[in-house]
């Protein structure tokens, strides 16, 4: 039982880390944005953001992010070449026709049905925002996933290349219209705006001009380079009944590499005292001594791999930070990307800037998945259900930070939720924080079968996945 113990308090804690360091799969909120915007229509089975986009649908969006649907509306004559559009795409299909902005997939077929992919897509969007891929331009048709990233239209969230679907549509699009236009306007919804092609701007503009304020204020800080003392509250409950309470204190040093994440170092030291409550400790049969645990954890990040020590079991675990924080996610943090930021709160006064971000509900989930994917966690499963920041800010550097966040997580079948609030001090950054790795992680066993996070006990080496006892 023991192992049990420790098993379950470990996995709360890697929940509430990863919960602080990630941020969404689904991206209804965006489609909601867009819809209230008069730029996102839906279909007879709602939004279907879970299926692929078409060439039609996206240049449908492409007008629209262009201001130009009621123009393209207005025009009763259908002359484009191309044989195989549906009726209700054909204004759309000409206007792009006719300003250069198509040239169809033959001299006869729009390929209206086909699919569209994510980097089509991009190039659609990067035109809206007035770049040009023709020849002499400003990108290359083969370079437009790349320019868009640099542009902030493409991040480390809104765009699954592999499998594009309308969810990313919304996501990407509603994140360009916080971008500014190569025009010069503040963003392209403030241009959509001013030209009368959107109304109203219902209140996005001020939280794109928040975002903006964040990024202005810590862009002095240094993001590479950060220690800070966190302490952490959390509950969980299994099956609705509440089964874990517990607090951690942890020292964190981490320097992160912009160019190559697997590079990055990270160092944390963790107290961690946690116990199940007396209805749960009664039921698995667990002595007061044992359902208490208190115990120290030293985790460790370098050269592509997870380093855990706890009670003097060591554990090493592959993970490569670059598959779940591709190159740009240190340095384009700031408060996250737009598409999962829902509010934003900024005062200022006795210069401190002082922000609250509030996140969609499952805002960070595709990070995750794609964490656990990574380390071959069967039987895994994690996602957000409320997330908001509290970040003080002097002269760019971070001073002090809260996170709440409630959580679902499923463990072999345990469904649990919890919720956790984080108070980050004593921040420290640039050339005064110091990453000290121990000498002997040459030391550190492998972990069997590439599971994430396996430690082990006085029976054998444990998963943290693993619950039997």
């Amino acid at each position: 039982m023991k192992r049990i113990v420790r098993v379950l308090a470990l996995t709360a804690v890697l929940v509430a880390l990863l919960a602080v360091a990630a941020g969404a799969a689904d991206f209804t909120h965006c489609a909601d944005a867009l819809k209230e915007l008069g730029l996102f229509q839906g279909s007879d089975q709602g939004y279907d953001l879970d299926r692929a986009p078409t060439r039609a649908e996206a240049a449908a969006m492409l007008v629209r992010l262009l201001g130009k649907e009621a123009e393209a509306k207005a025009s009763t004559a259908y002359t484009a070449p191309f044989t195989d559009v549906a009726d209700w795409a054909k204004p759309y299909v000409q206007y792009l026709y006719d300003n250069g902005l198509t040239n169809g997939k033959t001299a006869t077929a729009f390929g209206y049905a086909d699919r569209c992919t994510a980097q089509q897509y991009a190039v659609f969007l990067l035109r809206a925002l007035g770049y040009s891929d023709a020849a002499g331009g400003d990108f290359t048709y083969a370079a437009a996933l790349d320019f868009a990233r640099e542009k902030g239209v493409v991040d480390v969230l809104n765009c699954n290349a592999a499998n594009f679907l309308r969810d990313d549509v919304a996501a990407m699009s509603y994140t360009a219209l916080s971008v500014a236009p190569k025009s010069g306007e503040a963003d392209l919804l403030t241009k959509l705006v001013s030209e009368g092609a959107v109304q109203d701007a219902k209140g996005y503009d001020k939280l794109f001009a928040g975002l903006r304020s964040f990024a202005a204020a810590q862009s002095a800080g240094d993001a590479g380079a950060s220690a800070a003392k966190l302490d952490i509250e959390m509950d969980m409950k299994l099956a609705n009944v509440d089964y874990l309470s517990g607090k951690i204190a942890m020292d964190l040093a981490a320097v992160l590499d912009e160019k190559d994440p697997d590079q990055s170092k990270m160092a944390m030291d963790m107290d961690i005292d946690m116990a199940f409550t007396e209805l749960a400790a009664q039921s698995m049969g667990l002595s007061a001594a044992d359902a208490k645990l208190q115990a120290a954890l030293q985790c460790y990040y370098t050269d592509g791999a997870l380093y855990l020590n706890m009670d003097g079991v060591k554990v090493r675990t592959p993970l490569s930070l670059a598959a779940v924080m591709p190159a740009g996610a240190v340095t384009a943090a700031s408060a996250g990307p737009v598409s999962a930021v829902s509010s934003l709160e900024h005062t200022a006064a006795g210069g401190v800037d002082r922000y609250t971000i509030t996140y969609a509900a499952h805002a960070m989930d595709r990070v995750v998945e794609t964490a656990g994917a990574q380390a071959g966690a069967a039987g895994y499963s994690m996602g957000y259900d409320a997330m908001t920041v509290e970040m003080a800010l002097r002269g760019g550097q971070l001073q002090s930070a809260k996170v709440d966040l409630a959580m679902h997580a499923a463990v072999e079948g345990m469904a649990m939720h919890m919720t956790a609030r984080v108070d980050l001090s004593g921040v420290k950054t640039g050339s005064a924080v110091q990453v000290r790795l121990p000498a002997d992680l040459s030391s550190y066993q492998n972990s069997a079968g590439g599971s994430y996070g396996v430690i082990g006990g006085a029976d054998g080496p444990t998963s943290i996945f693993t619950t039997a006892g």
